[in-house]
């Protein structure tokens, strides 16, 4: 086998990487869709879904369909907050100049 070669880094590809960064991916869940199922109404479930003491087996519980429409928990709130509020450049040269008036360096 070949030995593999290093990619040559262009000047701006560390621009590519933040023109191409996205808030949301670093909240977001990736599902990975699971096995085809079969829906049984107003029946059993088949003695082959459940297991040795009677619940259903592991490889047949499923992800409910449960919708969550929530934008911020508890946990997210702050972080989410501030990369949204960041994002704009005009907070940046606000929040800039608040530390700076903060700190004494500038009177405005």
């Amino acid at each position: 086998m070949a030995p593999q070669r290093k990619k040559k880094s262009s000047p701006f590809a560390w621009y590519n990487k933040l023109a191409a960064f996205n808030v949301e991916d670093l909240f977001s869940r990736k599902h990975i869709p699971g096995p085809p199922r079969s829906v049984v109404v107003h029946q059993d479930l088949p003695a082959e879904y459940k297991d040795a003491k009677g619940k259903v087996a592991k490889e047949h519980v499923y992800r409910t369909n449960q919708v969550i429409t929530s934008k911020y928990t508890i946990i997210t709130f702050l972080p989410r907050n501030l990369l949204e509020q960041f994002r704009r450049v005009a907070n940046m040269c606000a929040s800039s100049r608040l530390l700076a008036n903060l700190m004494g360096a500038v009177d405005i």
